[in-house]
């Protein structure tokens, strides 16, 4: 009886009709997709949580392809049953039964992977700037350092970031990633993959006509002057382009001053402020690396390798089987010819 039940749910006919069902769910995805790109967010990740928070009509093609994906399950494991079977009741042709065997549980085992993927993965979108940026799983990261490759017509041919990472268990290293370079944490299951990024304004450095001193400016960090308190409250741009840095300008018992300074050397007139009697210039911008990055965790990395090594050996002992064949029929050919000359 229960022999007769694996049968009816391993049943090659039902398999192959659910693997052309599986195909046309996959093709109608793809038109969804791409006639509704407004319903997906860009980079889209494999997230099949995506689809059900909330759960939409438009997705239809998703739930049948899971509830494809769930009876072609049943169908493999079946025909895996089957295949165990048939191997202890039967003394012969053993290699075949374990290569059919191998196969059905290496299919079964990247399903369960892409489910599990697709269900506890997980990536998100970050920008890496010099402060530390905490990644569940790996540690603090920052960006040391940035820079792009260009190809002869000026168009984008690289973008490389150096990391600083302070990992979890209190060690330090750095990490170089590229667009073809990730980097890699707990055997693969974590990484993360550049996506773009460049040297950035962070603040400027003012300097003092009387002496020369400078001073490096960081938004919200007020600096300390004879006579009161500056603060660079941010950079913003004007409707001619012109970048104009804000201030305010604090003394003890005074109301603030907001204060504006050109960014542009050659904005002479206004590139330029004055607080206590100093006159303070616009010098250069300080930039800082910021790298805008995708961390993905891939918890079924272990499944997919043991799969990987299951699919192998199954491949092997398919060749090892076809080699054994081709000799025997090779054998019999020749004894049927030599009869023939007898």
């Amino acid at each position: 009886m229960f022999y007769r039940l694996i049968q009816i749910l391993g049943n090659r006919n039902a398999g192959f009709v659910l693997c052309l069902i599986v195909v046309l769910n996959l093709a109608a995805g793809s038109l969804v997709m791409n006639m509704h790109p407004d319903l997906y967010p860009p980079f889209f990740p494999f997230d099949l949580n995506f689809f059900f928070r909330p759960a939409m009509g438009v997705h239809w093609w998703l739930y049948l392809l899971l509830v494809t994906f769930s009876l072609f399950g049943i169908n493999l494991i079946a025909c895996l049953l089957e295949s165990v079977v048939r191997l202890c009741n039967t003394t012969t042709g053993r290699v075949r039964l374990y290569v059919g065997l191998l196969f059905h549980a290496a299919v079964i085992l990247t399903l369960a992977a892409h489910f599990y993927d697709g269900f506890y993965g997980g990536s998100r979108q970050l920008m890496i700037t010099p402060e530390a940026t905490a990644i569940e799983g790996i540690g603090d990261v920052s960006a040391k350092s940035i820079a792009s490759t260009y190809h002869p017509d000026g168009s984008l041919k690289d973008t490389e970031a150096v990391l600083h990472i302070q990992l979890k268990d209190g060690g330090a290293l750095e990490k170089t990633i590229a667009y073809n370079q990730p980097a890699l944490f707990d055997g693969a299951q974590r990484e993360i993959i550049i996506q773009g990024g460049q040297e950035q304004p962070v603040g400027i450095i003012l300097m003092r006509k009387d002496d020369g001193e400078e001073f490096p400016m960081m938004p919200y960090r007020p600096q300390e002057l004879p006579g009161g308190r500056l603060t660079l409250q941010g950079v913003y741009k004007t409707k001619t382009g012109i970048l104009v840095a804000r201030f305010v300008w604090e003394r003890i018992s005074q109301q603030p001053q907001l204060l504006s300074m050109a960014l542009h050397r050659r904005m002479a007139r206004h590139n330029k402020i004055t607080v206590a009697g100093k006159t303070y210039g616009y010098k250069e911008m300080i930039e800082a690396p910021v790298a805008a990055v995708m961390v993905r965790y891939n918890p079924s990395i272990p499944i997919i390798l043991i799969s990987l090594l299951v699919a192998t050996i199954g491949t092997v002992l398919q060749i090892q089987y076809a080699r054994m064949q081709s000799k025997r029929g090779n054998s019999t050919n020749q004894a049927a010819a030599g009869r023939g000359h007898a």
